[in-house]
């Protein structure tokens, strides 16, 4: 119970740690443009996730587990209607938005956002919680000899998949859709479905995401500028550049709190996109390994918190939840260092926007009415053995 409980923690500690730095960056990119409305408007979009996590936390997991099927439904059904909305306009011409109230329009190229009254939200981020308590509550409650066939272990639940790692990627949203597809994958393979299957699976998608880049220009052309970008520094490589520059010109220490000069001129989106490239050059390498530091001990807490969970439900979710941080921020670092092209993804629990934050902070939700569940469950025991179970004896009465 005493592990239990350190990791429950640490993963409060680290999470309430990279919201508060997340914070005070989303502030330090934007107070000189616009004064605190961003600063505000993020902390207000930090509690209503807060909030939601807190639902989620407390929320019986049947009730999770029964909705999981309705509200990947719904997800899909959100995807489908953008995906319409921009055939429409494809087809027709703007005009016919007008058959879509939901749809404000493309915003940069791409119809991914819902209006629903004064707010918009963007369902490709809602689709990663949806997706992980759909798959975890799928392959959880079903025996290894069932998930090892194709139909059950593979077609089923990768026609799901496929519906919203579809739609997403028709919305011009490559990168979600490779670190989604990253996150089932993993989760098929630690659910149990077979290597030839999950080989097939993953050179299918190294053929479909090649075809996505080459045919698409603007593509080419992000991965042109990624390998050369001082050749393309007014232009393609405009952002990838000014990024190294602030990387590097932050040292070792940094320039200080809100004394970065890329992020008023040189670096658009420095709130969202590149916020990490603001906090090295503000905070220096110091600041980006401790950021760095904390994504680390995420993935470990969650990890060892499905390590000692006794059902498969509780473990996918977990490690579902801690892939998909790790994944969504090593790539996000790595465009902001220079090490793969310009993707658009957020830094997990630190980049301005209030559909990602509001959905990551959902998936944190799950994990911890996973814990909540554990530890209820460990002191129960407890008090009916009247013995104080080691972690040495709780590992070995997992199921097989």
């Amino acid at each position: 119970m005493g592990l239990s409980r350190s990791l429950t923690c640490v993963l409060l500690v680290t999470v309430a740690l990279l919201l508060s730095i997340g914070l005070v960056m989303v502030y330090s990119t934007t107070f000189a443009l616009d004064g605190t409305k961003y600063f505000y408007r993020q902390a207000q979009w930090m509690a209503i996730g807060i909030a939601g996590a807190l639902v989620v936390t407390f929320m019986p997991r049947e009730w999770l587990s029964r909705w999981s099927r309705v509200i990947l439904f719904l997800i899909v059904a959100a995807l489908a209607y953008l995906f319409l909305a921009h055939v429409a306009v494809k087809v027709f011409s703007s005009s016919a938005l007008r058959f879509f109230p939901l749809v404000p329009g493309g915003i940069k190229g791409g119809f991914r956002w819902l209006r629903l009254g004064q707010i918009s939200i963007q369902p490709s981020e809602f689709a990663k919680f949806g997706l992980i308590l759909y798959l975890a509550t799928y392959y959880g409650t079903r025996s290894r000899e069932t998930i090892e066939t194709w139909k059950d272990g593979v077609l089923i639940p990768g026609l799901a998949s496929a519906a919203v790692l579809g739609f997403i990627f028709l919305g011009k949203d490559l990168s979600t859709t490779v670190i989604t597809a990253g996150v089932v994958l993993a989760m098929m393979f630690l659910a149990g479905v077979r290597t030839r299957f999950l080989l097939l699976l993953v050179l299918l998608g190294a053929a479909a995401g090649t075809a996505a880049i080459a045919t698409n220009p603007e593509r080419v052309t992000r991965v042109v500028s990624y390998r050369h970008p001082e050749l393309s520094k007014q232009d393609d490589g405009y952002q990838l550049w000014h990024s190294h520059l602030a990387m590097g010109s932050g040292g070792l220490r940094g320039r200080g709190f809100t004394r970065s000069i890329m992020k008023q001129v040189y670096l658009p989106e420095a709130h969202t996109d590149f916020i990490i490239a603001v906090l090295g050059e503000e905070l220096g390498y110091v600041g980006v390994l401790a950021v760095l530091g904390l994504y680390v001990l995420f993935l470990v807490s969650t990890v060892g918190i499905a390590y000692m969970c006794r059902d498969p439900v509780d473990m996918l979710i977990c490690m579902g939840v801690g892939l998909l941080v790790a994944f969504q921020a090593l790539v996000n670092i790595s465009v902001v260092s220079g090490w793969c092209p310009t993707t658009g993804l957020t830094a997990p629990f630190l980049s301005y926007g209030g559909s990602s934050i509001i959905s990551i902070l959902l998936c944190v939700g799950l994990v911890f009415n996973v814990c909540r569940r554990n530890l209820a469950a460990l002191h129960q025991e407890m008090l009916d053995t009247k013995v104080i179970p080691t972690y040495k004896v709780f590992h070995l009465a997992r199921p097989k």
